[in-house]
């Protein structure tokens, strides 16, 4: 016979675990609007990080290419599907159409690129901590305008 504290906490313990796992697995639905696009030429290359170590590499949480022939008012809106947590949103036109990202000769780039949270770097490299955002309801609007 199983002591009946024991079998409580067996219990809990698994109503705890079960409700973690339905919390961790809440998605939300991101309307992202990217705006100041000049172009209809080439697409945008839309890219998550959910970690500083993987900012701006070439591991993602997440990256989708979108083509530009619903650009209405040099404004795009693309619907992502994230689960609730931190990210950084990097957004990138290839205006050329050539499938990379240009820079010049120091690394910094030529086209016109975005990033979530406002961030604008001024002096180096684009920080995680800059441009990190939290999803953490059903429904949630986010904008980046690009830089040229």
């Amino acid at each position: 016979m199983i002591n009946p504290w024991l079998r409580f906490c067996r219990t809990a313990l698994l109503v705890f675990t079960s409700g973690v796992a339905l919390a961790s697995a809440e998605t939300a639905n991101v309307k992202l609007t990217v705006s100041n696009i000049h172009s209809q030429v080439g697409k945008l290359y839309i890219s998550v990080y959910d970690s500083k170590d993987t900012f701006l590499g070439d591991s993602k949480f997440y990256a989708e290419e979108v083509g530009l022939e619903n650009l209405k008012d040099g404004k795009l809106e693309v619907g992502l599907s994230l689960p609730y947590g931190q990210y950084a949103i990097s957004v990138h036109h290839d205006n050329n159409a050539n499938g990379k990202m240009d820079r010049n000769f120091v690394g910094i780039p030529k086209e016109p690129v975005g990033l979530s949270n406002g961030h604008v770097p001024r002096f180096g490299p684009p920080k995680f901590s800059k441009a990190v955002i939290e999803i953490a309801q059903p429904e949630q609007l986010e904008e980046i305008a690009l830089i040229d």
